[in-house]
């Protein structure tokens, strides 16, 4: 699904994540589907989007949308497709604070590292049990988003939890 945006409006800043959007990015249409039921009934208020390629996702990444779920290879039927790392890398440029959760079928370490260091939140090997970790991820990432609304992202806070932090670490070394 692809959405033109008529007033070129740049959004890159999320809103809120209770009516928000989540993207999901998967070139396989059955897996898709499973994870954009799964993520409807998870979260009722987001707007779920479904892309096949990571291009049509980044076209529509003026929506900011606070989750995307991405598979890492992105090849079907286009093999100079981007893959989920070149999307990933995109997606933190033009919106910083969308959470990713990657997803991929390849069980290689140096991937979920690449992720990781890319800007993933997490990452969930597709196979038996990958609904029930995506879940779980998910579970992750509305909680980090409950604290960080709830404490409004004020910069007195921050200080403050700064502060707090480097005096228990005092604290506790002695120093």
């Amino acid at each position: 699904m692809v959405i033109k945006d008529s007033s070129k409006t740049e959004r890159n800043e999320i809103v809120s994540f209770r009516d928000g959007f989540v993207f999901v990015v998967d070139d396989n249409p059955v897996f898709l589907v499973v994870l954009e039921e799964e993520l409807k009934s998870m979260l009722p208020e987001a707007r779920v989007m479904t892309f096949r390629t990571g291009e049509e996702c980044l076209s529509n990444i003026y929506l900011a949308p606070f989750l995307i779920v991405l598979d890492y290879d992105l090849s079907a039927g286009d093999k100079y497709g981007f893959n989920g790392i070149k999307v990933l890398r995109e997606i933190k440029k033009k919106v910083p604070a969308a959470e990713v959760v990657m997803l991929s079928g390849l069980n290689d370490l140096k991937i979920v590292v690449r992720s990781m260091q890319c800007g993933a939140f997490d990452y969930v090997l597709k196979g038996e049990g990958a609904l029930g970790n995506m879940r779980s991820k998910v579970g992750h990432v509305l909680r980090k988003l409950r604290k960080k609304e709830a404490y409004g992202g004020s910069k007195e806070l921050k200080w403050f939890f700064k502060w707090l932090s480097i005096s228990l670490f005092l604290f506790e070394t002695g120093l």
